[in-house]
């Protein structure tokens, strides 16, 4: 059962961030207001803050249910 509980908090975790991160590159992208060079060091820092964020929740959650 707790492994049913981190799989689906982690993939909520990851939809949420996911989302997150692409709603405002889509919306430079489509706006037509950026270029690939404008956009490369942003996708490069979401990705490391993302990464981040997601280990350190999925850390947290696992301790949470006692799976850690």
């Amino acid at each position: 059962m707790s492994t049913s509980r981190r799989s689906t908090a982690h993939r909520w975790t990851l939809r949420g961030l996911a989302v997150g991160a692409t709603v405002p590159l889509a919306a430079l992208t489509l706006s037509g207001s950026a270029s690939a060079a404008e956009l490369t060091p942003i996708a490069e820092y979401l990705d490391a803050t993302i990464a981040s964020t997601s280990k350190a929740l999925i850390s947290a959650l696992a301790t949470l249910l006692g799976v850690s």
